[in-house]
């Protein structure tokens, strides 16, 4: 299968996680994927890691961005531009995660949650947005459970991914005319580094650990969700538009 053969990507998040696993699964399907992250080391070893690989048909190039970062974004992007000439499809996967008592969170710790998760979030869509009406192309947006009921301790980032879930749909209805999907994924806990890096607040009750747990008590490698992120990015999803996709098991059936 090489849904994207003569087709550029963008990946947001691209060094670790569910970001690595897709820019790993449309590279594996032929596509140029533009990998972007914040954490240069790491970005290069997935990239390599991708290149390496004998089952990739496509490619994979490596571009260190602060997605939090409208000015670094808007010059990464035209960065892929510049190289490729085009682009079908933006993954914004990028994103931060802090466990906080909601008594104790702070300014600072909002504002930067806020900056990648939704505010970055939505300029790299604004940035790439003339390019992707060029080819018709996909927007796939990361959000979470945590933006569709209660989880707690996450005040900020339940906030940055309500507000991504409802850009995204605004996305879809102002565009859809113009050959523009916009779609997101709400997923419950996956095994990432950012999930497994979050710390519990001191004191939690980790009875309400069940409102984040999947239901069926399984957390889903980040291959699970690259394999929807693809299907989303690709022309198979030609008709699918404004739609959020939950992937947890039925926790919140």
């Amino acid at each position: 299968m090489n849904r994207f053969t003569d087709k550029v990507v963008i990946v947001t998040g691209a060094a670790s996680g569910i970001g690595k696993a897709s820019a790993q699964r449309i590279a594996s399907e032929g596509g140029v994927v533009a990998c972007m992250d914040i954490q240069e080391d790491a970005l290069s070893d997935a990239v390599n890691g991708i290149n390496n690989n004998p089952d990739t048909s496509g490619a994979a190039f490596s571009y260190v961005c602060d997605i939090g970062d409208p000015k670094s974004t808007k010059k990464v992007v035209a960065a892929v531009i510049k190289d490729h000439k085009n682009l079908n499809a933006l993954c914004n996967i990028a994103g931060i995660l802090k466990l906080q008592n909601t008594l104790e969170v702070s300014l600072e710790d909002w504002n930067r949650i806020l900056a990648v998760n939704l505010t970055g979030t939505f300029f790299m869509c604004q940035t790439a947005l003339p390019h992707l009406i060029k080819t018709k192309g996909s927007i796939v947006n990361m959000t979470s459970t945590a933006a569709l009921g209660s989880h707690p301790w996450t005040a900020a980032y339940a906030a940055s991914k309500g507000g991504l879930l409802s850009v995204t749909k605004t996305i879809s209805i102002e565009f859809g005319k113009q050959g523009i999907n916009a779609n997101s994924l709400s997923p419950a806990s996956v095994e990432t580094p950012m999930s497994n890096n979050a710390k519990l607040p001191e004191g939690a009750d980790y009875d309400l650990l069940k409102k984040i747990l999947p239901f069926d008590g399984i957390v889903r490698p980040a291959s699970d969700v690259a394999s929807l992120v693809a299907f989303l990015a690709s022309d198979d999803a030609v008709h699918i538009n404004g739609i959020d996709v939950r992937i947890d098991g039925g926790m919140m059936t």
